[in-house]
């Protein structure tokens, strides 16, 4: 997703849509924790401040009859679906009759994509049915350099479970590999790569090729943690899936739909640990805003590699990461959601 400059009218038809969301059409009163969260999608991604309050003191309404005349342009059309998405699972039920709200913007945006399949199954109580499409998916553009799921993508996967299978070590080049990834410690303090060599060294984490290690494609999602400074608690994982959504255009809906659904209502989606309530509407969303901001999507061509040996904090500027204010950090730091 991106920060869009949107006309006035523009900014009320998606704000009017979050609130038939989040009030089933005007069948249901929004939970204080859906208000919030429209409130604070307006403010951090929509730049509506003050916020635009619901019909009857936040009850909302059936989606705008004009919608699509509206919202012109696929991307506008694709990012409020997305937006309409995420503000679905933000009361922990994930209710259908939201969900159906969500899917009947989608037909008259003529938007289709496979996170609203994922969402509509969590609806239904679903969840193993996503479970092999999802992972396609992300092995193809997470684990993958490439766009595309190689043998060599899938094969990584058995490392974690037998690291002894024979040869698999030397068909992975996990020599290479860990070889690389310790040499990111000789790196100047400071440094992208140093930085990363770090992350793993205070948190105990193999790096990849190194016994009981993760796949090498997944060491995105540390790199994510670094150039984010969102920690490693169950708030700081849903704070850098609310700023992956933002910064990725491919997996946008297809890593924080999980995320919600695991860490906020609670509900089994895929291996980890579950929780209820992880979720803070201003930090969840100023996160999102913070990815959308970026100049680079770091799921589409970009690698570790080629900006290891640059500062970490000339990187973030370059690539336009609004820094966090002196308040955010002192929130964050209280709630332990930041990196140490």
């Amino acid at each position: 997703m991106k920060l869009l400059d949107l006309t006035p009218d523009q900014r009320a038809a998606v704000v009017a849509a979050a609130w038939a969301v989040v009030s089933a059409g005007g069948r249901m009163q929004p939970a204080p924790i859906e208000v919030e969260c429209v409130e604070a999608l307006q403010r951090h991604m929509l730049m509506q401040d003050p916020p635009i309050r619901g019909v009857g003191e936040g009850a909302g309404g059936p989606l705008p009859d004009d919608l699509a005349e509206r919202l012109p342009g696929p991307v506008l059309r694709r990012q409020t679906v997305r937006q309409l998405a995420i503000l679905a699972t933000v009361d922990g039920a994930v209710l259908p009759e939201k969900v159906a709200v969500v899917e009947e913007a989608a037909r008259r945006l003529g938007v289709d994509e496979f996170g609203l399949l994922v969402l509509g199954r969590v609806a239904r109580g679903q969840y193993r049915r996503n479970g092999l499409g999802l992972m396609k998916r992300i092995v193809a553009h997470y684990w993958s350099p490439t766009g595309k799921a190689r043998l060599q993508d899938w094969v990584s996967m058995l490392w974690t479970a037998m690291p002894w299978f024979p040869g698999l070590r030397s068909y992975l080049g996990l020599d290479a590999v860990l070889a690389r990834y310790r040499a990111l410690a000789a790196l100047p303090d400071g440094t992208l790569g140093h930085e990363v060599h770090r992350y793993y060294a205070r948190n105990g984490f193999p790096v990849p090729g190194e016994p009981k290690s993760i796949p090498e494609g997944w060491a995105r999602h540390e790199v994510y943690h670094v150039i984010s400074s969102y920690g490693i608690t169950l708030q700081g994982e849903l704070l850098l899936a609310a700023f992956i959504a933002g910064n990725t255009e491919e997996l946008c809906l297809d890593l924080v739909l999980p995320a919600l659904v695991q860490l906020h209502a609670g509900k089994t989606f895929v291996p980890g640990p579950t929780a209820s309530g992880q979720l803070k509407p201003d930090e969840f969303f100023r996160a999102m805003a913070r990815g959308a901001a970026m100049r680079v999507d770091l799921l589409d061509g970009w690698t570790l590699w080629d900006v290891a040996d640059q500062d970490l904090g000339a990187l973030r500027a370059r690539y336009g990461l609004p820094a966090l204010s002196a308040e955010e950090t002192a929130t964050l730091a209280t709630a332990k959601a930041l990196l140490a």
